[in-house]
């Protein structure tokens, strides 16, 4: 194990006055998880304050919390061991990966295989407070080169994605005089399966839930028009023929078609 880090020089990353004193409590916390070699933090989140409006009578009264500021820390050690962290330090919420650099390389390559890169996308627009030996400037740089690959899905798996999409869809539809909370819930998913079918076709990286409405706009403006009508009110019916109109616009069809996947190797040892 190494000697214990001195805490000096720290890089802080732009953020509100409010947040610093707890961004330094968190990196604290950090020191206290483990030995670090480098810590990586990432952009802070700040959550949008509530709007202020008048609320007629008989109206619910809108949520006022806003949630607590997040922010995500990478913390790399040379312990064979990882850990995942969450700690609330005023304002702020702060999220830890504990983890070996090999470890964290493996996995940033997971998650670009399946098409959503959050955590190098993080790493690349993130700051490296700690790094005695410049190993999370080096990762820092192995993230953002992994995102100027971009995304390349094989015809298989795009096919894969489309049908799965309109599974969701066709379950949804089969539950809707059932059990409508339930076809609402699978309607919520076969929508996100939709979108990111739409992205992964026009080779474009999944974008993360928050920025999925927000990335359909700058792709497709009337895919994004077509969205809103998804979510109208109470009706679950109306809502379904809604996605099936994004799932004509975005797959080509409302229906599951036939098909066939890839073999794949499968395990013929026993259990």
């Amino acid at each position: 194990m190494n000697a214990t880090p001195r805490k000096v020089g720290l890089k802080l990353p732009q953020m509100p006055p409010d947040l610093q004193s707890p961004l330094r409590a968190a990196l604290d916390v950090a020191f206290a998880l483990t030995t670090p070699d480098a810590v990586i933090v990432g952009p802070v989140t700040v959550p949008a304050a509530p709007e202020k409006a008048p609320v007629p009578m008989g109206h619910p009264i809108p949520l006022t919390d806003a949630g607590n500021a997040r922010i995500a820390m990478m913390v790399l050690h040379e312990e064979p061991w990882r850990q995942r962290a969450l700690r609330r330090l005023g304002p702020l919420l702060a999220e830890y990966s504990v983890n070996t650099d090999s470890q964290t390389r493996r996995d940033l390559a997971d998650e670009a295989s399946l098409g959503r890169p959050i955590t190098a996308q993080w790493l690349a627009a993130g700051t490296v407070a700690y790094d005695p030996l410049g190993r999370g400037q080096v990762l820092v740089q192995h993230a953002a080169l992994l995102l100027t690959r971009g995304f390349k899905p094989s015809e298989a798996e795009l096919g894969g994605r489309r049908v799965q999409a309109l599974i969701g869809l066709n379950d949804a539809r089969m539950r809707i005089a059932s059990d409508p909370i339930i076809a609402e819930l699978m309607l919520a998913r076969a929508i996100e399966e939709i979108i990111d079918f739409a992205f992964a076709a026009n080779g474009r990286w999944l974008p993360a839930p928050v920025e999925r409405r927000a990335a359909l706009l700058q792709l497709d403006r009337a895919a994004a028009s077509l969205l809103e009508g998804c979510f109208q009110g109470y009706d679950v019916a109306a809502n379904i023929r809604a996605a099936e109109r994004l799932a004509e616009r975005l797959l080509g069809m409302r229906a599951a078609p036939d098909w066939i996947g890839p073999r794949l190797v499968a395990s013929t040892a026993g259990l």
